[in-house]
């Protein structure tokens, strides 16, 4: 009896060790889900919302939240990872985990070589675990860097998603003949530009190295297969999900959404771009109008000038004793020297003065035109943006990429003919969406040449407050004149981010702290949120800020 006693003494005190243990374990990972704030390690658990934060666990181990009065659902999380965009937009059903749209996923050094801050990685790794590793759509608005690179940096990650669908511009779509010779074509010359700029080295004027850099993010980081990893991450987006065949879309087209996004309540409105017949962008189309030799020469590896013609086309028979160079003669120089008297004689100390002059005139139209081939094609990069205008539960969200005038201008006045001068009247669609959104993606990182002032002098008409978000890095592009604002060429641009927050509550990535592996990047624009009102408010986390509508 004695001994029956004293092992049921032994197993009770067990007993009572073990929910000691596990409170104590209980309580060490609710202590740890109560740590927020920029500072922050982000948390490898499922969820990364607190009751702090005015969120909450809706049940054991789920990745949702708790609107609070106002909201129906709705977070936009902007992830900091320096020039460029990843967003995740995530929605609640009326039952079961939410679902998620990726927005993006790209970042660029730019031309001050700061545009990365090294993030974005571990901005993927929390994508992954805030997702459960299902993603509803992924959308890539357009094939720049700051918007795909992370795809393929990350392309391991990705591929352990479970992807409902991809959305990508028509200018990308494998069935077109038009955009598969035009991209062909574009990424050629882009590859080319490049090469161009980067033979200036040291001597590159700041507009050729900002031209350089608009090259580089066409095409991505070098590869060792001698491309751009642009490549890589359109393989990724066109191949790398089984069982996922990309939908390509310009303005107008009726959108498919996956069946979950559907059956949630979610539509969608593409907007743009302009379709691949627009007149406007055809006319576009012959890139290396005046500077193709020039390219044809620097993709050559040599980055010399060249002569087009040998001394058979000469004038005269060449004369060593009267050379002005190596294969002209004197009179090759006199409608250089004097048009109006081309028949006059001609000296050889006025004919080699000329060439010197004919030479240097030469030299510069080239880069010139190599300059307005680069400055056009990256403007058409950012007019291929999809366009897309949301609707959940009563809430309007636009997510414009980077488009440019022409893409706007498509929707705004719907016209086939952009004049890149913004002036018209406002289609009553484009009225009523720019009247009525809870949310604006801001364009071009806050670029002046990405939200057309039409468009913020309509927002004003709004009755009620509205968000935005700028993914942005300060001090990448760009300068800023103190003296004359209206003549700075910083992205993003001042005067307009002034007159996007006076008209909603605006929040751009580079305003809050991150933690990355221990290592806090501090804001370079560092500010305050805004506070929150009936129908929006934000909420900083390790590596991101959270709008919840």
């Amino acid at each position: 009896m004695a001994a029956r006693k004293k092992a049921a003494r032994r197993a009770a005190s067990r007993r009572s060790k073990s929910s000691t243990a596990a409170v104590s374990t209980s309580s060490s990972q609710s202590s740890a889900k109560m740590r927020k704030g920029p500072r922050a390690k982000p948390s490898l658990t499922a969820s990364n919302e607190t009751a702090s934060n005015g969120s909450s666990v809706t049940s054991a181990g789920s990745t949702g939240w708790t609107p609070i009065s106002g909201e129906v659902g709705i977070r936009v999380r902007m992830y900091r990872v320096g020039f460029g965009d990843f967003f995740l937009l995530s929605l609640l059903q009326a039952a079961g985990e939410p679902l998620h749209i990726i927005v993006d996923c790209g970042v660029f050094k730019g031309t001050s070589q700061t545009g990365d801050i090294g993030s974005i990685e571990a901005a993927v790794a929390d994508m992954i675990q805030t997702t459960r590793g299902k993603v509803a759509l992924i959308i890539m608005t357009h094939r720049h860097a700051d918007h795909i690179a992370g795809f393929a940096r990350c392309a391991a990650d990705f591929k352990k998603l479970q992807v409902g669908g991809v959305w990508m511009s028509i200018w990308e779509s494998e069935y077109s003949p038009t955009a598969i010779k035009f991209q062909a074509l574009l990424a050629r010359t882009a590859l080319g530009l490049q090469q161009h700029f980067a033979s200036f080295g040291a001597r590159a004027t700041e507009e050729q190295q900002t031209a350089r850099k608009y090259m580089e993010n066409a095409v991505g980081e070098t590869a060792a297969s001698g491309g751009g990893t642009n490549d890589a991450a359109l393989a990724l987006l066109k191949q790398g999900f089984s069982g996922v065949t990309p939908q390509y879309y310009q303005g107008g087209d009726a959108a498919k959404l996956p069946d979950a996004l559907a059956n949630a309540g979610l539509t969608a409105q593409l907007l743009g771009p302009p379709p691949a017949t627009d007149l406007a962008l055809m006319k576009l189309m012959d890139l290396q109008k005046g500077v193709g030799q020039y390219l044809a020469d620097v993709a050559q590896g040599n980055g010399k000038s060249f002569a087009p013609f040998g001394p058979a086309w000469e004038i005269e028979p060449f004369d060593a004793k009267k050379r002005v160079g190596p294969d002209l003669s004197p009179v090759a120089m006199r409608e250089w020297i004097n048009p109006r008297k081309s028949w006059g004689g001609v000296s050889v100390e006025s004919a080699q003065k000329a060439r010197l002059g004919f030479e240097s005139a030469l030299n510069d139209s080239q880069p010139v035109a190599a300059l307005t081939a680069a400055k056009q094609l990256n403007s058409f990069l950012n007019n291929q943006s999809l366009v897309i205008h949301f609707t959940f539960k009563g809430k309007n969200l636009l997510f414009v990429g980077d488009a440019q005038a022409g893409n706007w201008e498509h929707w705004l006045f719907k016209t086939n003919d952009p004049d890149k001068v913004g002036t018209g009247t406002l289609s009553v669609d484009a009225q009523q969406i720019l009247t009525s959104i809870d949310f604006y993606k801001v364009g071009h990182h806050g670029s002046g040449n990405a939200t057309p002032k039409v468009v913020v002098d309509t927002m004003k008409l709004h009755t009620h407050s509205f968000a935005s978000m700028c993914s942005t890095q300060k001090d990448v592009y760009g300068t800023e004149d103190p003296d004359d604002p209206t003549k700075g060429t910083e992205v993003p641009r001042i005067p307009l981010l002034d007159q996007l927050g006076k008209e909603s509550a605006l929040v751009r990535s580079d305003q809050v702290d991150i933690t990355v592996d221990g290592k806090v990047i501090a804001a370079p624009a560092a500010a305050n949120l805004p506070p929150a009102a009936p129908g929006y408010r934000f909420v900083t986390g390790a590596l991101w800020v959270d709008c919840y509508l």
